[in-house]
Formats: C-alpha cells, structure tokens, sequence
C-alpha cells in the first residue's frame, strides 16, 4: 500500500521528524509513505480531463493521501482524480476558513462567540467603528498567527500594526471571553476522541503551544464528550483539533477547528502515538 503524506516546503523543513515518524510506523504497518511536496505538484484541466504532475512528470497514483497542506482546491483534484484524501475536501474548506465553521455549527446550537464576518476590505472601517476592545482575527490564520487582542484605546502604532498583519485577509471579530486565558484542544480521529489537552497562557490571552503556553493532559467529562460528539457528527474527520475557548465559569466555548493539527503538545504530555493511530485508522477506512 503507499500513500502520500503532503506538505509545502517550508512546513516539511520545520516537521522533518513528524514525516519520519509516519513514514517509519508506516513501515511497520505494511504502508509506503512518501514525502510529496505540495508546490512541486502541478494540476488541472486538460483535454477535458484532470490531470495531475509532480515535478513535471507524471507519478503513480497513491492508495491514500495524507494532506497537510491547507490547500482545499488540491485535495478536491485528488478526490476527483479517485484518490482517497485525509482530511476530506470538504473538512479542509469548511475549516480553514473561521467564518465558514461558525456559519456552518451555529445550526447545531453549541456555544461560540458572538461573530461577525467581514470582507478584507472593510478592516479599515471595523477598526474605526470599535468602540470596546475586540479580538480580530483572519479567517485563515492558524497557531495563533493572525489573532488580535484590539482596544480602541491604545496607542495608533498598534493599530497600524494590526491593520499591516491583517491586509488582505478576511475578518471575523469577536468578544474576548473570561479572564482564564485557556483553551482545551480536542484530539479526533474519525469518530473517536483520542485525548483532550489544556492549554493556558503564560502571557497575553494566547494560549498556543507554539506560542509559549503551558499544556497538560484534561479529562473530559460525559457533557464535554457529548459536546464534542456533536461536533463531530456535521463532519467525515481523518484527524483534526477541536478547539475550545475555556470561559471563566469553566464552561467550554467553542473556537475553531484544525484541519493540519499539530501534535507536538500531544507527544510532549503523553505517549500517545497519534500518526499510528491514523495510520491505524486509514487503513480500516479503506478495508470498510
């Protein structure tokens, strides 16, 4: 069996050691994962029919293909062309775009934050309309990048600062919720919840990993495990992160979901080997 597991560039160099990870347990588990990089391959249209190169010349089509490459558009040619894609096209359409999950779960009823949408243009006018302070984010912003704490208060560099990492990304504002500065990420493998981590900040209102924030393992409880099963059931998930805002009350809110979830604080506050129970899974799926 091979299978591709895709990245751009750039995010290949930094998770060098996740890819040989899935490349090494695939091994064990009878899967041949290659490294494929995602702006080496070239596709589209021709003759009427798709089509698809990596590196200027045609490649065998693989079993499966794990994306981790936000690129929605490239995992919907795979699909078409008969290949297997974890997450799913419409998985990666609907959550890499925050406005586009809220607008999508707000049928379910689970708590989220008061949201309003906006177009790139119209920072100009969200910014000078604030009247109390508001976190501004980019709809495509992940890791905490492109995330903004704005007071109408502060001094004008801030907001120049803020209207530069913004330009040309389409917004969503919000209501910053509770003092605790925490989140809880939820890790989902199709149906199954795998493990929950709590983030907190050590500074500012962000609470990444990345970012500087404490995590530790959380247990969920039986209304927290049926929120997130809810949340679960509007989507066909490979692997993904459920975030959640953790309100002062101790209420979960929900914030965002992770298409290309990272796993570092998971392996850094557990033994769990997440990329094998993917690859676990994966190979289920196709048998099913």
């Amino acid at each position: 069996m091979v299978a591709w597991i895709i990245y751009f560039r750039e995010a290949a160099e930094y998770n060098r050691e996740y890819i040989k990870l899935y490349i090494e347990t695939g091994a064990r588990l009878g899967v041949d994962v290659r490294l494929i990089i995602a702006e080496d391959l070239k596709f589209g249209v021709k003759n009427n029919s798709y089509f698809i190169l990596y590196r200027n010349e045609e490649i065998a089509y693989p079993d499966f293909a794990i994306c981790r490459a936000i690129y929605p558009l490239m995992t919907r040619q795979l699909e078409l062309m008969g290949i297997k894609v974890y997450n799913n096209s419409f998985v990666a359409e609907i959550c890499n775009d925050k406005a586009r999950t809220y607008q999508y779960l707000a049928r379910t009823g689970i708590a989220m934050a008061d949201t309003e949408f906006y177009k790139s243009f119209q920072l100009d006018d969200v910014l000078s309309d604030l009247n109390e302070a508001r976190v501004i984010k980019a709809v495509g912003g992940h890791g905490g990048n492109q995330v903004f704490l704005v007071d109408p208060a502060v001094e004008d560099k801030e907001i120049a600062e803020t209207k530069k990492a913004l330009s040309g990304s389409d917004l969503v504002v919000q209501p910053k919720i509770g003092n605790r500065n925490q989140d809880l990420r939820v890790y989902v493998i199709g149906k199954e919840i795998i493990a929950a981590v709590l983030r907190t900040a050590r500074q500012g209102f962000k609470s990444n990993y990345s970012l500087g924030g404490e995590v530790a393992l959380y247990e969920l409880s039986k209304e927290e495990k049926e929120l997130v099963k809810l949340i679960i059931d509007q989507f066909d998930f490979g692997l993904v992160g459920i975030d959640f805002i953790v309100a002062d009350d101790g209420r979960l809110i929900f914030n965002e979901i992770e298409d290309v979830v990272g796993a570092r604080m998971l392996y850094k506050c557990s033994d769990i080997n997440i990329a094998e129970k993917y690859l676990r899974y994966i190979i289920d799926n196709l048998k099913a």
